[in-house]
């Protein structure tokens, strides 16, 4: 997936265009920034270009781009709350995803009961389970999505009944449709919209609230 792009144009979802950026992937081979990702200047350049304009170009890779945050930003991204969003919005989404389709991630360093609560000490464990849950599936585990019981973690798709479950119509992971329903791609349309995602969490609860409960109340919030 990595070499394709995701566009953010407007509210119905990400897009994919068909060029990719290598900046992102350099983000994660350079020096140490928010959330312990190894960010060198190549990196924060890119995280910054990804942040800031996320809403008209797009942010190359579908896996592997998974970038926890700190209790508080490097002071690098202090005044680029854009980039700290892209940093933030996974942890908001899967919190979003337990609470709406029932995810159940299990016993983690960074869930207390059912609720994300990202520092620190947690942010690596974080990044690694949020890499092996950022496409749309399948995964062992049932959820259910808009009424649908499903094995997909796939958000704002078209469904078709498979047996006594519902399968998203495309599925495979080099499908466009397929990779614009992810947690990933949702979580940087969040970054670029500046809100949280309508067919992930309804719209009961705003980005700056649940910010401050799954980071610390008294870090900085980028929404």
């Amino acid at each position: 997936m990595r070499g394709e792009m995701l566009g953010f144009g407007g509210v119905a979802g990400p897009e994919l265009a068909e060029r990719g950026v290598a900046g992102l992937e350099r983000a994660e081979r350079g020096g140490i920034g928010r959330g312990g990702i190894r960010r060198g200047p190549a990196g924060v350049a890119a995280l910054i270009l990804a942040g800031v304009i996320l809403a008209s170009v797009a942010v190359a890779g579908c896996s592997g781009f998974a970038v926890p945050p700190k209790k508080k930003p490097h002071p690098t991204f202090a005044s680029n709350p854009a980039a700290v969003r892209v940093a933030d919005a996974p942890a908001l989404l899967v919190q979003c995803a337990i609470r709406t389709a029932g995810l159940r991630p299990g016993g983690q360093s960074w869930l207390n009961g059912l609720n994300v609560h990202i520092d620190s000490t947690n942010a690596i464990d974080f990044q690694n389970w949020f890499r092996t849950h950022d496409a749309p599936g399948p995964y062992s585990q049932t959820f259910v999505i808009d009424g649908h019981r499903t094995h997909y973690l796939a958000f704002g798709a078209q469904w078709m009944r498979k047996g006594d479950m519902w399968v998203p119509t495309h599925t495979a992971r080099s499908s466009p449709q397929a990779q614009r329903t992810s947690l990933y791609a949702w979580s940087l349309w969040a970054a670029a919209q500046d809100r949280l995602p309508e067919p992930v969490f309804g719209s009961t609860v705003t980005a700056a609230g649940l910010q401050a409960q799954v980071f610390s109340a008294t870090a900085s919030n980028p929404w």
